[in-house]
């Protein structure tokens, strides 16, 4: 059972285009992979600056110090 000299020539033009397309689809993955990498890196940024912000106004709104309730009660007598 040999190979023809076409039979050969067709298996090599047929390997040599699956590699081409296996090289576009690695490279595809490749774009899209870094792509989804830098809106995630830019979302993680817009995540970490509202952290920041509301960490601000928590530490704005609430005292450090423990409240003492007796000086915010008050009576009425009626």
């Amino acid at each position: 059972m040999g190979l023809s000299s076409d039979n050969l020539s067709k298996m090599m033009k047929t390997l040599a285009s699956e590699t081409i397309n296996l090289q576009q689809n690695i490279m595809y993955f490749q774009q899209e992979t870094s792509s989804s990498i830098h809106n995630l890196e830019k979302q993680m940024g817009q995540v970490a600056s509202s952290v920041g912000k509301l960490e601000a106004q928590i530490n704005r709104k609430l005292p450090s110090q423990a409240l003492n309730p007796k000086e915010n009660v008050s009576v009425t007598m009626l």
